[in-house]
């Protein structure tokens, strides 16, 4: 094969909001060479949270990194131990996973929305979401007491010059929820009602659902979040998850999202 091609010059986002949380997580970006570029960020992001945590190789990441033909990688040596090298380590593979997982979602819907979202790249997606949801896991292999006095203030005024800081600012983010809105725009012209392909990504979307919940709920519980809405956090966190589980569904069915409880039929 022939050898993958060096990330290109880093350009900042023209988002004021996006570049900031890109340069919080430390993430540079380019237009360059975007599969050489994906490659590198999953090899370096991969090894950097092998370093502290031996379970990033773990089925679910393991399984994702198969998915775009990589071996996980040892861990690196240069690594910065600390609550807030974690936080910003394993949101680094987590975003990764995520453009991964938009590449996916871009293949699947790319047959066109005539014709049923492909199976197997969708199978793909919903494997790199697990593999999201457990770089997320991951990424929160601290206490609570690290969090509260040395993680969240780093979020916020004084350290950052903007006030709100949430995942909302995150560019693969918004490409995420664009690809996953293409993707049940495509599925609901060409199949009525549930299937396997749904059943799968809708499942692995969950999961990283649950696995933020879980995050929220012990690390800010209550508390308002620093998007600085008036609702606690696992309220709002709530209500954001679940309109995007309904990107995917298909009309009359309303997703059960992590932290809540289906109703019980009259």
């Amino acid at each position: 094969p022939r050898p993958v091609r060096r990330p290109g010059v880093a350009r900042p986002l023209a988002d004021a909001r996006e570049a900031d949380y890109d340069r919080y997580f430390g993430i540079a970006r380019t237009p360059d060479v975007p599969v050489g570029t994906l490659v590198e960020a999953l090899r370096s992001a991969t090894s950097e949270v092998a370093a502290f945590a031996p379970e990033s190789t773990e089925p679910a990441v393991r399984a994702g990194l198969a998915v775009c033909g990589l071996a996980p990688p040892g861990p690196s040596d240069r690594v910065d131990d600390s609550p807030l090298g974690r936080w910003r380590a394993g949101h680094r593979l987590f975003f990764a996973l995520i453009q991964a997982t938009v590449v996916a979602l871009r293949g699947a819907a790319a047959v066109g929305t005539a014709s049923h979202p492909a199976p197997g790249d969708t199978r793909g997606a919903a494997t790199l979401l697990a593999a999201c949801a457990a770089a997320m896991r991951l990424t929160a292999s601290f206490s609570p007491h690290a969090y509260g006095h040395l993680v969240r203030p780093s979020m916020a005024p004084p350290q950052r010059d903007l006030d709100g800081f949430s995942g909302l600012w995150s560019a693969d983010h918004r490409a995420l929820v664009g690809h996953l809105r293409t993707w049940g725009r495509a599925h609901r012209e060409a199949c009525s009602g549930r299937c396997p392909s749904l059943d799968e990504l809708s499942g692995a979307l969950a999961e990283v659902h649950g696995a933020h919940h879980g995050i929220c709920a012990r690390f800010v519980g209550a508390q308002p979040s620093l998007l600085g809405t008036d609702d606690d956090a696992l309220r709002t966190l709530i209500r954001l998850n679940t309109n995007r589980s309904r990107l995917l569904q298909p009309p009359g069915h309303t997703p059960v999202e992590a932290g809540t409880t289906p109703r019980s039929a009259p």
